[in-house]
């Protein structure tokens, strides 16, 4: 009887034992959004550079998302590094001779999903996006600045979604 109890649990151990090894498409999620803009000036003055008097510096910067029923958030999330969802990457960080403004964009809305970055009192800027959604990922895949735009996914694919900005 004992050798047909411990056979039993034996059997039961094995069968509700699952491996480890499945490799599971549904582990991961990719969500690529992230939107890099420079900005100069119409005499190619870099207006991220805290160096430059007419900078945009990032304490003033404000985020807000257009909502599906119209109404306007501001973006502030302090449990993330980039808490107002942007970040100013420095020269440093990227190994280049030139500051840029990391975006992280609206996400609520899948198509045409309206993103402002409020500059100052007086400036603000509108980002429109497109995503491509699936199960295991949110890609975008349009952009448009002040309704102009300035990347397709698939038609810009050497440039990624990186653009220079001329501000007058």
């Amino acid at each position: 009887m004992k050798k047909l109890i411990f056979l039993l649990l034996a059997t039961i151990l094995i069968v509700s034992c699952s491996s480890d090894d499945n490799n599971n498409d549904n582990d991961y999620y990719n969500l690529d959004t992230d939107i890099i803009f420079t900005f100069k000036d119409s005499n190619g003055n870099d207006l991220l550079n805290p160096n430059n008097p007419n900078a945009y510096l990032s304490e003033p910067i404000k985020i807000f998302y257009l909502k599906e029923n119209g109404e306007i958030e501001e973006v502030y999330n302090s449990n993330l590094d980039a808490s107002r969802n942007f970040k100013i990457i420095t020269p440093e960080d990227s190994g280049s001779d030139i500051y840029a403004f990391q975006l992280f964009p609206n996400t609520y809305i899948m198509e045409n999903a309206v993103t402002y970055i409020e500059w100052n009192d007086t400036e603000t800027d509108t980002i429109k996006t497109n995503y491509r959604y699936g199960d295991n990922h949110t890609v975008c895949n349009k952009v448009w600045y002040n309704d102009t735009n300035v990347w397709t996914e698939n038609t810009d694919i050497n440039t990624g979604r990186i653009f220079e900005i001329i501000k007058n």
